[in-house]
This record gives C-alpha cells, sequence and structure tokens, in this order.
C-alpha cells in the first residue's frame, strides 16, 4: 500500500479510536496525519471510503498473519491453538478500534455488506480446513455444527477480552479452546448425536464454493505427499493459496481458476481433483 495512504489509515484509525467515527472529521484525520484535506481526497473519496479502506486492510493484515501461523511446523491442534493466538493478540492490538466498532452504528451499505459476507465465507472456510485436518472424515456428519459451536466460543470470550477489557493469554486461550471443542466432538461421538444442521440445509453462500474449497484444501494436503522438488512444492502452495481465496469469493473468475489448475493438472496425482472442480465451475481444463 502507498506509505502515504498507509500513515492516512494509521492516524486516522488512531483519532477515531479515541473520539468515534461520528465525531471525527476528514479534516481532523489529514491533520493528524500531517497532510492537507486535498491530499486525504487524493485516496479516499469519503469518509466512509476511507473507513472500508481501514477494515480491508486490517482483515488482510491478520489474514497474513493466521496463514503464516498455519504454515508452522505444528500437529493439527496445535496450529488451530496458535491461529486462536495469533488472532487474539491481534484484538489486543486494535483494541480501541474494535471497541469503537461494536459500539457505534456505522451503516456503510451495499458495499460493507459484501465485505462481511466475504469476512464470514472465510472464517467458515478457516474453521472448516482445521476441524478437518484435525479430526477427519469421522466428524464430517457434525462439521457445521462444531464451526457454530467453536465460533460461539471465540466470540465470547473475544467480546470479553475487547468490551470488558479482560486479558487472557493468547497461547492459554487458543489450546483452551481447541481442547473445549474436542469435548465436544467428544461428546457428539459417545452420544451418536443426529447432526442439527445438515450439509444440504448451510446458507448458500457457503455451499457452491465449499464443495470446490473441500476438494482443494485435500490437494493441499496431496502436495506435501508428492515427492516433488522443493522449488515446485513451493510454486504449488502459492498457487494454492490463490485457489483458495479465489474460489472463495462469491464470483470466482473461471479464467483465472482455468489458469491456476494449470499448475496442478498435470501432477497424475491431482489430476482428478482438477477434473472434478472443472466439472463443478462449468470450464475446460487448458491442455
Amino acid at each position: 500500500m502507498n506509505p502515504k495512504k498507509m500513515n492516512l489509515i494509521e492516524a486516522g484509525m488512531k483519532l477515531i479510536a479515541e473520539k468515534g467515527y461520528y465525531r471525527t472529521s476528514i479534516e481532523e484525520i489529514a491533520a493528524e496525519a500531517g497532510v492537507s484535506k486535498g491530499a486525504f481526497y487524493l485516496h479516499f473519496q469519503s469518509k466512509k471510503d476511507f473507513i472500508l479502506t481501514a477494515l480491508d486492510h486490517y482483515h488482510e493484515e491478520i489474514s497474513r498473519q493466521v496463514e503464516a501461523a498455519k504454515q508452522e511446523d505444528l500437529s493439527p491442534r496445535e496450529r488451530l491453538a496458535r491461529q486462536i493466538e495469533v488472532v487474539a493478540g491481534y484484538l489486543y492490538e486494535y483494541k480501541d478500534f474494535l471497541t469503537m466498532q461494536l459500539r457505534e452504528n456505522i451503516t456503510m451499505g451495499t458495499q460493507s455488506e459484501m465485505a462481511i459476507r466475504k469476512m464470514k465465507r472465510e472464517h467458515f472456510f478457516w474453521l472448516r480446513e482445521n476441524i478437518i485436518a484435525i479430526y477427519g472424515s469421522s466428524m464430517s456428519p457434525y462439521v457445521t455444527d462444531l464451526i457454530i459451536q467453536m465460533e460461539g466460543l471465540m466470540n465470547g470470550y473475544f467480546k470479553w477480552m475487547v468490551m470488558d477489557d479482560m486479558h487472557i493469554s493468547g497461547n492459554q486461550l487458543g489450546a483452551y479452546l481447541v481442547r473445549r471443542m474436542d469435548d465436544v466432538a467428544a461428546g457428539m461421538r459417545r452420544q451418536g448425536e443426529a447432526p442439527l444442521i445438515k450439509e444440504e440445509a448451510i446458507p448458500a453462500m457457503y455451499q457452491g464454493e465449499q464443495a470446490i474449497q473441500d476438494i482443494l484444501f485435500s490437494m493441499k494436503s496431496t502436495i506435501d505427499s508428492v515427492k516433488l522438488p522443493e522449488e515446485k512444492t513451493e510454486q504449488l502452495h502459492e498457487a494454492m493459496a490463490v485457489l483458495l481465496e479465489e474460489t472463495g469469493k462469491e464470483h470466482p473468475q473461471p479464467v483465472l481458476v482455468q489458469s491456476l489448475l494449470v499448475h496442478f493438472q498435470r501432477i497424475p496425482e491431482l489430476r482428478n481433483d482438477c477434473e472434478k472442480i472443472a466439472h463443478l465451475m462449468h470450464i475446460d481444463l487448458l491442455e
């Protein structure tokens, strides 16, 4: 991001966290950043555009940190605990700004709604990937129920941390919540519970891309099991990250998915999965 634009975001978010969104003017944001009001409009169309850009920036930043944690050499349970620890640290770092968001009713319109839908989908698939990695197929019928219950646990503790200034050590919280999820999963299996939310009942925003992303997550695991040069493996993981991001969108670009699948379809162990994705997206594989 442009350094001047980043400077405006950092200065403006600090000011908004202190004064509130509605009580902070564009003039004050510009002054805090040490630029003119005209310079502000070189980067943002309005205060709403400013806040949406800032929210997107912070979301991308925490996503980057979580993705880095996912790459650490840990067991699936330890990896999820580590990712929760990263999120908790982020919450503490931007606690004042997050408190302002929760307390003020800021209406951003359609663009904001789309951003929130995107974040919810990403959060859903983030938890889904981790749950599948931990429990495998044994908990497949309960995946959505586990996602909902894990979301409830995390949101409850995160709200206490932000709104009630409750300090909880991030590394303790992550491991603690993963153990609670283990308790829930074990109870479901032991009692033979019927899932409350079945696959066909989940909202449409989680369905079309869900099957595709399940295949991609499986391919992601296969990449590490196939004996390939280290450079090639890294290249595939980079392409996979873009594929996961693109197919998680409400309207993924077929041409982009086609071009990315070329990296995988020439590997015999991944060819069948590529064909499944092409079928689900109604596209042809590029030969």
